[in-house]
C-alpha cells in the first residue's frame, strides 16, 4: 500500500509518541487488522451498507449512510455522512480513527477537493455534516492531541465546509481505517484498509421543447456528470444530450465497478411521448434494451420518467464500438416504431444498478384471472454472475390507476432464486416491482445492503412474456465471457 505524505508524516508523528507511551507506562502492542472480507461500498443512489471483516479474531462490520439518501442540484442542502465500526454482536467499536479524502470525479480524472487528512471519535460513531458552498474545504472541529486527528463532538459530529456535494457529479469518498481500540495506536501501515464510497449529486436541468406550437418541459438528472448539449428533433420527436466522460479503457478496466444513472421526466400531457409504453434508445448510437433502460409511468402522475442505467459491463462493451477521440457518453430516445406494443418485462434493473432480476411466467400465455407462477432469478449487475446468496425482497404490483394489487413482503430467494404464485383480476398492463432488502451471505447473520433498490417493469395481460429466463441467461453468459468482473466499488 502507498502512503500519502500527509499518512506518512502521521504515522511517523504517532510512532514516536507511542514508543515514548509505551516505555513509561507500559502500554499494550499494537491491534492487526486483517484483510476485510468486503471493501465494496455503496453504489450510485444506495444510501446505506454493511461491510463485514474482521479485527484480530472479532468479526465486524463497517456501517456507511448517507443523508438524505438523494441530492441534487434543485434540492441542495447539508448532508451526513455516518460511519460505525461495530462488532458481530452490534457493539460499537470505540476510539476508531479514519483517513479521508474527497474528490469530485471529472471526465479526465478526479479533483481532490478536501486532502487527506485524520478523523478520530471516542464513541466510535463519526458523522461528517458536510455544508455545501463556494471556496476552499473548512474543518470545524479540534484537533486530537496525540494523534493530530480532527475530534468529533461528544455526539460524534465534524461539520465540514466547502465545495463537497456543491454541483451536480460524481463524488470520491477514500476512507482508511487507521486505528481502532485506542486513541494512542495506530495499525501498522501494511494492515490499513482502504474503502472506497462514491455519492452521486444529480445535475438537473430543465429546458422547454416545442411541437405543434405547444411547449413542454423536459427535465434531465444526470447522476455521473454534468448535462450538454440538449436537443429535441420535432420531426422524429428524438431527446439527445451528452456528459463528459473518459473512455480510456485502462481506467475502465482498473474501475473495479462503475454505473451511469441518468433520469428523464417527461410531461404526460405530450401526446405520442408522455404517454408512450415503449421506446427507442441508445447510448453512444448503440440501441439499449432490457435492463439498461427502465420506464416508470406511476411514481409522478403528471411526468413519466425514463430512467438510463448503464453498468460497467455495458461501458466496456460500449467501449469497443465509439470513436478513439470519445470524450462524452451521449444519449437518445424516442417513441418506439409504429406496430411496436408494451411487452411484459424479462428482465428488470434496480435503480441502484446493483441487481438485475430475471423474470418467467408460466404458463407463457398470460391471462385474467387464472393463476401463475413467477419464477425470479436474481444477477449481480456489475459482474453478471447469478447470485447464490439469499435475497430477502419485496414483491409488489399496481394496475393502472396506480392501486396496489399484489404485497408480498420480506420473500427470501434462496441461492437467489424463488418463484410466486398470483393472479390478475383484468386485462391490463399492470407495474411490477421487485424491493431488494438485502443478501445474506452463509454464515453471515447480518444483510448485505450494498445492492439494495428497486427494479420496476411490466406485466402485460393477456400477453405472451416477452422474456425468458433459458434466453435472457444466455445473454447473460455471453456477457460474462465478455469480461468478468470483480465487483467492489463504483468508480
Amino acid at each position: 500500500m502507498i502512503l500519502s505524505k500527509f499518512k506518512y508524516d502521521l504515522y511517523q508523528k504517532t510512532a514516536t509518541i507511542i514508543e515514548k507511551r509505551v516505555l513509561a507506562l507500559g502500554l499494550a502492542g499494537l491491534v492487526f487488522l486483517p484483510a476485510l472480507a468486503s471493501q465494496r461500498a455503496f453504489a450510485d443512489g444506495l444510501f446505506q451498507e454493511n461491510i463485514q471483516g474482521s479485527i484480530a479474531g472479532r468479526n465486524v462490520e463497517l456501517f456507511v449512510r448517507i443523508n438524505p439518501p438523494v441530492l441534487t442540484t434543485q434540492t441542495q442542502q447539508d448532508a451526513f455522512v455516518q460511519l460505525r465500526l461495530f462488532e458481530g454482536n452490534n457493539q460499537t467499536i470505540r476510539y476508531t480513527t479514519f483517513v479521508m479524502e474527497i474528490s469530485k470525479v471529472t471526465g479526465s480524472g478526479e479533483d481532490v477537493l478536501m486532502a487527506p487528512d485524520a478523523f478520530h471519535t471516542e464513541s466510535g460513531l463519526l458523522t461528517l455534516k458536510i455544508q455545501p458552498q463556494e471556496g476552499p474545504v473548512q474543518v470545524l472541529a479540534t484537533r486530537e492531541a496525540i494523534l493530530d486527528a480532527w475530534k468529533a463532538d461528544l455526539g460524534g459530529t465534524i461539520n465540514i465546509k466547502g465545495p463537497v456535494l456543491l454541483d451536480g457529479g460524481l463524488y470520491h469518498f477514500r476512507i482508511d481505517v487507521i486505528g481502532v481500540d485506542s486513541a494512542k495506536e495506530l495499525l501498522p501501515p501494511d494492515q490499513v484498509r482502504t474503502f472506497d464510497t462514491y455519492l452521486s449529486v444529480g445535475d438537473v436541468i430543465t429546458q422547454d421543447v416545442q411541437y405543434q406550437g405547444k411547449t413542454y418541459p423536459a427535465t434531465i438528472i444526470s447522476y455521473y456528470d454534468k448535462v450538454k448539449d440538449f436537443k429535441f428533433d420535432a420531426n422524429t420527436k428524438t431527446y439527445s444530450w451528452s456528459m463528459p466522460f473518459n473512455w480510456d479503457i485502462k481506467r475502465i478496466k482498473s474501475a473495479t465497478s462503475m454505473f451511469v444513472h441518468e433520469e428523464v421526466r417527461i410531461p404526460k400531457s405530450f401526446e405520442g411521448v408522455g404517454d408512450a409504453m415503449t421506446f427507442d434508445a441508445s447510448v453512444n448510437g448503440r440501441p439499449i434494451t432490457g435492463g439498461m433502460l427502465s420506464l416508470d409511468p406511476f411514481t409522478d402522475e403528471n411526468n413519466l420518467i425514463l430512467h438510463f442505467l448503464v453498468n460497467k459491463n455495458e461501458i466496456l462493451r460500449l467501449e469497443q464500438q465509439v470513436p478513439a477521440t470519445a470524450r462524452e457518453m451521449e444519449f437518445a430516445f424516442s417513441p418506439a416504431s409504429n406496430g411496436s406494443k408494451q411487452q411484459t418485462s424479462g428482465e428488470i434493473a434496480t435503480d441502484t444498478g446493483g441487481m438485475l432480476v430475471l423474470l418467467n411466467w408460466t404458463p407463457g400465455q398470460l391471462a385474467a384471472n387464472r393463476n401463475a407462477t413467477l419464477d425470479l432469478e436474481f444477477y449481480d449487475a456489475f459482474s453478471g454472475n447469478k447470485v447464490t446468496d439469499d435475497v430477502t425482497y419485496d414483491l409488489r404490483t399496481f394496475g393502472p390507476d396506480g392501486s396496489q394489487v399484489h404485497s408480498l413482503a420480506g420473500q427470501v430467494a434462496k441461492d437467489g432464486s424463488d418463484s410466486q404464485t398470483m393472479m390478475f383480476p383484468e386485462d391490463a398492463a399492470y407495474r411490477i416491482e421487485v424491493d431488494v432488502k438485502g443478501v445474506t451471505a452463509a454464515g453471515q447473520q447480518s444483510l448485505d445492503l450494498t445492492r439494495n433498490g428497486i427494479a420496476r417493469g411490466t406485466v402485460v395481460i393477456p400477453e405472451f412474456p416477452a422474456g425468458a429466463i433459458a434466453v435472457v441467461a444466455g445473454a447473460l453468459g455471453s456477457m460474462i465471457m465478455f469480461h468478468r468482473l470483480a465487483r467492489k466499488t463504483l468508480a
